[in-house]
């Protein structure tokens, strides 16, 4: 036998003293239960705006790695320009002494407001430096050939 009452929202059955409850009567609200919860977990926008959800996604670290080609300048390619951003030589001393009065930087903070010295950020990533010319005792050493280079950005 059905109750005599029901809920509000699922019309689940909420037997008085006088009811006798039936294994059929249970048995179909559970299923009343398990499709709401599906239906509502299934629903990603139900408790997230898209500007939320797009805040959130733009928090997620992107990490990656390029070989260094021993060029003056390497552009490596994101698809979006980071707000911020570390790059590094693996497993290198990231400030290695080259003489006296000179020392090679295989490390480097990416801003858009500005860069550390041998990397620049883009619109769509970062271009890494490398040079035997010496700026201010410190020379570019982010695109050595055959070193690799890792690196953590934000959006």
């Amino acid at each position: 036998m059905a109750s005599t009452n029901t809920t509000e929202h699922l019309q689940l059955n909420q037997w008085s003293g006088t009811d006798r409850p039936k294994m059929a009567d249970f048995n179909a609200d559970n299923q009343k239960i398990d499709g709401a919860l599906h239906a509502h977990t299934a629903d990603g926008a139900a408790h997230v705006s898209a500007q939320e959800r797009a805040a959130w996604t733009g928090a997620v670290p992107v990490l990656g790695s390029y070989e260094g080609d021993g060029q003056p300048m390497q552009e490596i390619s994101l698809g979006f320009s980071p707000a911020f951003g570390i790059v590094f030589a693996a497993g290198e001393n990231p400030f290695q002494p080259v003489d006296q009065t000179t020392v090679a930087l295989r490390a480097a903070f990416l801003a858009g407001g500005g860069s550390s010295q041998a990397a620049l950020v883009t619109e769509t990533g970062f271009s890494v430096l490398s040079s035997a010319t010496p700026v201010s005792g410190r020379v570019a050493a982010l695109n050595e050939a055959g070193v690799t280079y890792q690196y953590l950005v934000f959006r």
